[in-house]
């Protein structure tokens, strides 16, 4: 119906400027529920016949709640929360002026504080809470109430109700922007790792397509053109292959899943050598060995930085270098010259990427140029285990 939509939009303009989130219906049903009991505090007192200047009361009484319940929903400005308790409590008071046997009237007050509590911080709602346990008090000494004691406790439940809505939807915000973080790291996550598998896979096909058009335009043998273009074939499905894994891996919440690490260097460092870059790998085995989450960086900081050598420095001649660092850590160096006039792409992310890559795995980088080589060096900690230090033959064209 147009109407209740019209409601539901009210409400929730409402909840806006007091800057909660509670679902429309939350005030549709507080609403009702303080009109009915308007009515049900009246009903019983016309019924007994009021007295004198008590018709006066009970109908103050009567107008001033439904004047405040049409202006809820007609006024154009924001929400009062003072204005409400003072109709509140003066209602109240009106009410309790004319004697009724079965009264209501501490059920509005109790719903009164509740609605402002779950609307407001603690301190505002403890100064709300003193005005309606005066009220509640003055009417008990007056004798216009019986067990004023009772009713201020069930005032005090109120109002505890109240904040304990408001913890609620305060923890389920805390809980979605939790969510939303988590959904942007893994966001993050698959990104990175799909730049470094596409960026390592991108590089060699680089490399072999560059070679395939040099033997060609030299008039060399056709046969290597070929297998240059084979090569790019095969390394490019072998890119498809592994974006799907990384996606698959990232998906799932394996902890086992399998994922390279230092020992894959050196096959990944021949996949450069062959697709013709002049790269030479020393790598020496550690005493102690990397966690996976280390040693996966440690893999994707050799693939980064080879890929940007085909990239920026084209030609040039790289070392990789592995092996153990003093206090029992791991060490990473990649370097190659610098070409003269060679300059950083504006805007790439993969040095970026890099560095919150080995630092969330614990380790430090530096990367920048020193007397004319373009150099990356990265230590790792490592988990402690068993392991002899030894020398893998090298990778080289």
């Amino acid at each position: 119906m147009r109407w209740l939509r019209w409601l539901e939009a009210r409400y929730r303009r409402d909840f806006e400027l007091l800057g909660y989130e509670y679902p429309p219906y939350y005030m549709t049903i507080t609403e009702v529920a303080m009109l009915a009991l308007v009515i049900e505090a009246a009903v019983p007192r016309i019924m007994e016949g009021p007295e004198g200047r008590q018709w006066i009361w009970l109908a103050a009484a009567v107008f001033l709640s439904l004047c405040h319940t049409a202006g809820s929903l007609l006024r154009k400005g924001g929400v009062s929360l003072t204005a409400h308790s003072i109709v509140i409590l003066t209602s109240a008071s009106l009410f309790w002026c004319v004697p009724a046997a079965f009264d209501v009237v501490p059920l509005i007050v109790i719903l009164g504080i509740t609605q402002v509590a779950a609307v407001t911080p603690l301190r505002v709602t403890v100064v709300h809470l003193i005005a309606y346990l005066a009220v509640v008090i003055t009417a008990g000494v007056l004798g216009a109430i019986h067990q004023a004691w009772l009713i201020a406790l069930t005032v005090c439940f109120g109002a505890a109700v109240g904040q304990l809505l408001q913890n609620q939807l305060l923890l389920l915000r805390a809980e979605r922007r939790a969510q939303a973080s988590r959904t942007a790291l893994d966001r993050a996550a698959i990104a990175g790792e799909v730049h470094d598998v596409v960026a390592h896979s991108l590089a060699v096909v680089l490399l072999n397509v560059t070679a395939a058009r040099r033997a060609l335009e030299s008039g060399d043998d056709r046969a290597e053109a070929v297998d240059a273009l084979r090569d790019a074939e095969t390394q490019g499905r072998t890119a498809m292959k592994d974006i799907r894994t990384t996606i698959e891996l990232l998906r799932s919440d394996s902890a086992d899943a399998a994922q390279p690490g230092l020992p894959e260097v050196p096959e990944l460092v021949a996949s450069f050598a062959r697709a013709g870059l002049a790269v030479e790998l020393e790598q020496h085995a550690p005493s102690t060995a990397l966690s996976g989450t280390a040693g996966l960086a440690a893999f994707r900081l050799v693939q980064e930085s080879l890929a940007n050598a085909v990239k920026h420095a084209p030609g040039a001649r790289v070392s990789v270098l592995v092996g153990p660092r003093p206090t029992g850590r791991v060490g990473i160096r990649v370097s190659c010259p610098v070409p003269d006039g060679a300059r950083r792409a504006p805007g790439g992310t993969g040095l970026t990427g890099m560095r919150a890559r080995v630092e969330s795995a614990g380790g430090t980088l530096t990367a920048g140029p020193t007397d004319g080589v373009w150099l990356v060096d990265a230590v790792f900690p490592a988990e402690t285990g068993a392991g002899a230090i030894g020398s893998i033959e090298g990778a080289s064209p």
